[in-house]
């Protein structure tokens, strides 16, 4: 609860709030989507690294990427990758996600730069295949040795001591979500599909041999998209960005550790309420539910959000969603 907010929300009624959790609770389990391949049984045979593996240095087709506003994982640091057939081009056609060629790949390895052991730790790395129209996804397990990393079918835990970036040390049990798990976030309808790689999310500035340049344009650059009008793309602000207006900054973080369930195609349609940045406020039920979305940010169990992919509160992102609300009460 907010502290200072006196009858605003402190006070609100106990069956509101129950109400309120009722009717954000995801809804019941939507039917499977399979893959329509078989993914390699190690992630070497997709040659994504050049030397030694676990230095994680791109190979030369392919392109790591970086977007604005992330998905909050437990801490853990995440290098995207991104590899478009020899000869195919993506194409963008607004702020959404971009058209696809058959054949792309993303991928994201999930790592701990200052680990207990003093260096860094590499946990999984997820693939998003797009084979005969569909979305495949599939997660690898980095083994002990750090060498290569192992297909997972049914998830796995792995223990991780590290410092985050203020310097403090956590210790907690990472997740590494079965196959079955991805649809939880990646479902759109009856679909998985890519949820950061969106037009305006990788619409932001990255360094290029010491010179930053606009991604999009790096991308043209490289032959991996098709020729785009930058200047039509708008950008997702960082939610990290403290420069930056506290809503802005609040609907971005709602949007990318929230709004892949709670939109118009995810996985909890049905509820009140609808996170996705370009949701007019008033249609977003954020009003409504903002006690409720404060209680289930700051405190873990069965009700915490988000619900996958989280096994410890993100601190940061608690407390700016904190302040968000506290500036409506106010």
């Amino acid at each position: 609860m907010l502290p200072g907010e006196g009858d605003r929300i402190g006070a609100e009624p106990l069956w509101l709030v129950l109400v309120a959790i009722l009717l954000v609770a995801c809804g019941g389990s939507p039917q499977e989507i399979r893959n329509n391949i078989s993914f390699k049984s190690r992630l070497s045979e997709y040659a994504l690294f050049k030397g030694n593996m676990p230095d994680l240095v791109p190979a030369d087709d392919v392109v790591p990427v970086q977007i604005g506003s992330s998905l909050f994982t437990d801490y853990a640091e995440k290098q995207r990758l991104l590899k478009i057939p020899a000869g195919q081009k993506m194409i963008i056609a607004g702020d959404g996600l971009p058209v696809f060629p058959d054949g792309t790949l993303i991928a994201k390895t999930f790592y701990y730069s200052k680990s207990g052991k003093g260096t860094r730790q590499i946990i999984e790395t997820r693939l998003l295949l797009y084979s005969g129209n569909q979305w495949n996804v599939a997660t690898y397990r980095w083994n002990a040795g750090q060498t290569d990393a192992e297909l997972l079918t049914e998830g796995a835990t792995v223990p991780v001591y590290f410092e985050d970036r203020y310097g403090q040390r956590r210790h907690l049990t990472y997740k590494i979500p079965a196959q079955n798990d991805c649809g939880s976030c990646h479902r759109s309808g009856d679909e998985l599909t890519p949820l950061g790689p969106q037009a305006r999310n990788l619409n932001v500035s990255v360094d290029v041999g010491g010179e930053k340049v606009n991604q999009l344009a790096y991308l043209m650059k490289r032959g991996m998209l098709a020729q785009t009008d930058v200047s039509r793309i708008t950008s997702l602000p960082d939610y990290k960005d403290s420069s930056l207006p506290l809503a802005s900054r609040a609907r971005a973080y709602l949007e990318m550790n929230c709004a892949h369930c709670h939109r118009e195609a995810g996985t909890a349609a049905s509820t009140s309420l609808d996170l996705s940045y370009n949701t007019p406020f008033e249609k977003t039920g954020i009003g409504y539910n903002r006690a409720n979305i404060v209680i289930r940010m700051g405190t873990m169990g069965e009700y915490h959000m988000p619900k996958t992919g989280t096994t410890t509160i993100d601190d940061e992102g608690a407390r700016l969603i904190r302040d968000y609300i506290k500036s409506l009460a106010d």
